[in-house]
């Protein structure tokens, strides 16, 4: 037993709680903590101006007032409240202890010296929180009013000043509560897509890489294995050049993940050329890298390579033709047959690739012919 008293004392230690706790979380405490202390403070000197009237019933439904109006507090979320249970029990025996309170002052000899002051600061805390403009302002016009009627002219307007400034203070305090919590929600929005973006910026590079690298191994080697079964002594220039492609594709993982990586087109058409003639796919490469603005070449690079490994995965293409002007970028074989991929996850992340920069990505399949085209916006010399 003593060990769970100690550990829910600490668990509710001042100190830690304040600063282990969020911007937002910290805010909703410092409200809940200041409707505490004003319900309390309220209570407390309204029972003791009541039991110094000889009031002392008076004194006890005051106190009760503030305690239920201090647990309804607890339960209401706008204003920091954490604490589950039905709101309606500590409303109700507020509202009747202030009932209570309030009959037991009218009858008094000294009427005009009731609690009606103290009251009015605990009663509109609870319920300006949960009602609306236009159920408080009448509200508060017919305490005024019944105090008139009762002959208390000036207490009657003193009190209805009173509510209406408390109510205008909870309903600020609510409206400056719900807007932090709305931006702090906001930021977290913004924080998890900002994560679901980077996700998926390196699922898509990661596919990029390995899946052209893997696709170009396999080519590679069994271009070796072929022509070491004949002894043929190209074999080993091949596999070379298979050693080479895997160093160079773990140095794109590795700048992968430090987050940067860019290609270039010029060794991107090379390459795609030399690779597409090793699987035995005679390419044409049409126009140069320096057709394309600077701004376009990393992304049409991009388009290449996705290309080229879209016909060594999905096509049983015999020739190609890659050719790249101003504003395009398209690739070309006759290997639309019924493996060619139409689309497929790279697919996908090119697309997106390429509408990043303002341009669309088209894909045409026809009898024999699969054609890539990637179309980029006009970009005059200077942007260069």
């Amino acid at each position: 037993m003593g060990g769970m008293i100690g550990e829910s004392v600490g668990r509710w230690h001042p100190n830690r709680m304040w600063q282990t706790a969020s911007s937002v979380d910290k805010i909703r405490l410092y409200t809940r903590q200041s409707f505490y202390l004003l319900e309390i403070f309220f209570g407390v000197f309204g029972g003791v101006t009541e039991a110094a009237m000889h009031r002392y019933l008076g004194a006890f439904f005051v106190a009760i007032s503030a305690v239920a109006a201090a647990v309804a507090v607890a339960r209401i979320p706008e204003l920091g409240g954490t604490r589950a249970g039905s709101i309606k029990v500590p409303l109700g025996v507020m509202v009747i202890a202030v009932l209570c309170a309030a009959m037991i002052a009218v009858t008094a000899a000294d009427a005009d010296e009731g609690p009606y002051l103290w009251l009015a600061m605990i009663v509109p805390v609870p319920f300006a929180a949960l009602a609306s403009w236009r159920w408080l302002v009448p509200a508060a016009v017919a305490v005024t009013v019944g105090c008139v009627l009762a002959g208390e002219s000036g207490t009657g307007v003193l009190v209805g000043g009173l509510v209406v400034f408390m109510t205008v203070t909870v309903r600020l305090s609510v409206w400056l509560l719900c807007m932090v919590t709305e931006l702090d929600e906001a930021r977290g929005t913004a924080a998890a897509l900002s994560v679901a973006e980077e996700r998926l910026r390196f699922s898509r590079d990661l596919h990029d890489v390995v899946g052209s690298a893997l696709s170009a191994i396999a080519v590679k080697s069994d271009l070796a294995a072929s022509l070491s079964r004949r002894g043929d002594d190209r074999a080993a220039r091949q596999m070379d050049e298979v050693r080479d492609l895997a160093q160079e594709s773990l140095v794109q993982a590795r700048e992968l993940v430090r987050g940067y990586r860019s290609i270039a087109l010029a060794s991107e058409l090379t390459g795609a050329r030399s690779l597409l003639e090793s699987a035995g796919v005679v390419t044409e490469t049409r126009g140069s890298a320096e057709a394309l603005p600077i701004e376009l070449a990393e992304t049409a690079a991009w388009v290449v390579r996705e290309g080229v490994t879209n016909i060594l995965r999905h096509s049983t293409a015999r020739s190609a033709v890659i050719e790249v002007t101003g504003a395009t970028v398209s690739i070309v074989n006759d290997g639309a047959g019924q493996r060619q991929a139409g689309n497929g996850t790279g697919l996908t992340g090119l697309r997106e690739r390429v509408d990043a920069v303002g341009g669309t990505l088209e894909v045409t399949r026809g009898d024999e012919h699969f054609t890539l085209t990637a179309h980029f916006p006009h970009l005059t010399k200077e942007s260069r």
